[in-house]
């Protein structure tokens, strides 16, 4: 529990953000601006030439006898509803930086932030990380919105289910719902999320055929897992993974999952495999279904045959994938999450069958790093660098992609630490208040926000003025290395990367790029 805790307030605190949110209401809502969406109308708060709308309900209450079951629609309303202030966060472990965020089992909902309630501007829809466990749609909305609503682009943030209410397999739930999936329930509220995007977002000046979802840690995995899921097909137009993973963490069978259900269940003190097992579990409150789970938190996707129908490096390698411009990328000490989290040498060797001593022959033939350095780079590349690069590579057989890393460190931070931490480079794409700490800075959030604005309105990063962003595109293979100075890197870490390439293409059987 206690590296739970310290993992949640590590993600909570990363790039600057804040769960409780707030921070661009300008005017009480009785005189903000009402939008009439497809179940009602909504009243916002006036920002500058625009508009803000905050916790708009997507789906109904997920708790009671609705807990583990795909979210519904919301039922219409006719009063304009008080779109001034987030909703509700979903339950997950308070930390500082939440204390006071109002937490509920009825918490999707959605924001938006737009610069003008005329025209057809394309959206950024935000996906938030948080390990799976933490987080909502309030992390860094606010800043996002000051950044890209001046340049013409709405943006969008949600919740969904965390831990062990988003995250649960059990026999008995498909007993209780023959047909329907089970498991996924993180990624029903993110597709729930998007087709409220395309059916609303005209209402509010934004463009439902130019939609760009993008997400850090896991927020990535879960663009990843968006752009591999057959149910959001033709929600978005552009993808834009950061330090997501994608290869040696994404998935796992619905055997697998079923079994650490079972286990769950056992720990919070419910026996049996049927419907009568899940009627127990959902009798209790939130806080015991999350003292069920000490530990490092151990979420992800499970392959059920209809939101994730295949591993999602396979599908990348097939071609099973929403066919849109892609992005991945990851940042140099990525390892910055691991240790927070408990992800020892041990649980490394345990879970995902990491030896070290065999890694070393090819990090380190001479023997000169120190053990904790060797660590560190392995953390960093198997489920990180060499995913982004990987996953990159894959979706370049059939649609526009690019790579980054982003190996960029303040000047007061350097000498003091490895190298980027894990999503440092959302504090500059999305502008929070790291980035306006010195004229340095400042210059690297402009360029990074210019190449990922030009990549949502038009799916190509390029522009006047920027360092050219080379496309992934026949033997080009090089991120873009993200610096004090910025420039491809044609055989960045090439042996490392191929060691982890490897691994999964003996495993899959299937061909890395």
């Amino acid at each position: 529990m206690k590296a739970r805790m310290k993992a949640a307030q590590f993600l909570a605190g990363m790039a600057g953000l804040s769960l409780v949110g707030g921070g661009l209401i300008a005017a009480p809502a009785a005189q903000g601006p009402v939008v009439t969406t497809a179940s009602g109308p909504v009243r916002g708060v006036a920002q500058g030439t625009g508009s803000v709308f905050k916790g708009i309900p997507f789906a109904q209450t997920t708790g009671g006898n609705h807990r583990w079951t795909p979210p519904r629609p919301v039922a219409p309303w006719t009063a304009p509803f008080d779109a001034s202030q987030f909703g509700p966060i979903c339950p997950q472990p308070e930390t500082p930086n939440e204390r006071g965020a109002r937490q509920s089992e009825d918490c999707l909902s959605i924001n938006v932030a737009t610069p003008s309630l005329k025209g057809r501007m394309p959206v950024l829809v935000l996906i938030h990380g948080g390990a799976f466990f933490v987080g909502s749609g309030a992390e860094l909305f606010d800043d996002a919105a000051k950044a890209y609503n001046k340049r013409g682009i709405l943006v969008v943030s949600l919740n969904y289910r965390l831990g062990r209410l988003g995250f649960f397999s059990h026999p008995g739930l498909r007993a209780e719902q023959p047909g329907v999936p089970t498991g996924n329930y993180w990624l029903m509220d993110q597709v729930a999320g998007l087709n409220w995007v395309r059916d609303n977002i005209a209402r509010f000046g934004g463009d439902p055929g130019k939609v760009t979802i993008m997400g850090c840690s896991a927020g990535g995995s879960s663009i990843n897992a968006l752009v591999a899921s057959p149910k959001s097909r033709g929600l978005f137009a552009r993808a834009s993974a950061h330090s997501g993973g994608g290869i040696n963490n994404a998935t796992r069978p619905q055997a697998q999952a079923e079994q650490e259900g079972i286990a769950f269940a056992s720990r919070a003190g419910v026996t049996g495999e049927g419907k009568d097992a899940i009627a127990a579990l959902r009798k209790l409150d939130p806080a015991a279904v999350m003292a069920a789970d000490p530990g490092p938190p151990n979420f992800g996707a499970v392959v059920d045959g209809a939101m994730i129908t295949e591993e999602t490096a396979i599908a990348f390698a097939k071609g099973h994938i929403a066919r849109v411009p892609y992005i991945a990328g990851s940042t140099s000490n990525e390892a910055s999450i691991f240790g927070l989290m408990g992800f020892d040498e041990k649980v490394l060797k345990d879970r995902f069958g990491i030896d070290l001593l065999a890694v070393r022959k090819v990090y380190d033939p001479q023997g000169k790093l120190p053990p904790a350095e060797l660590l560190r780079q392995v953390q960093t590349d198997f489920i990180f660098t060499s995913a982004a690069t990987a996953t990159a590579g894959l979706a370049a057989r059939r649609q526009p992609s690019w790579s980054y890393h982003f190996a960029y460190v303040p000047p007061a931070e350097r000498g003091q630490v490895a190298g980027a931490p894990h999503c440092a480079d959302f504090g500059y794409t999305l502008g929070a208040a790291k980035a306006s700490q010195g004229a340095e800075n400042a210059r690297l959030a402009a360029m990074m926000q210019d190449y990922w604005a030009n990549f949502i309105k038009s799916g190509n990063p390029n522009g006047p003025g920027l360092p050219r962003w080379s496309e992934y595109k026949g033997a080009h293979r090089g991120p873009l290395l993200i610096d004090g100075k910025t420039a491809v890197a044609p055989d960045f870490r090439a042996g490392q990367i191929a060691y982890w390439w490897k691994l999964w293409a003996d495993r899959t059987g299937e061909k890395m790029p």
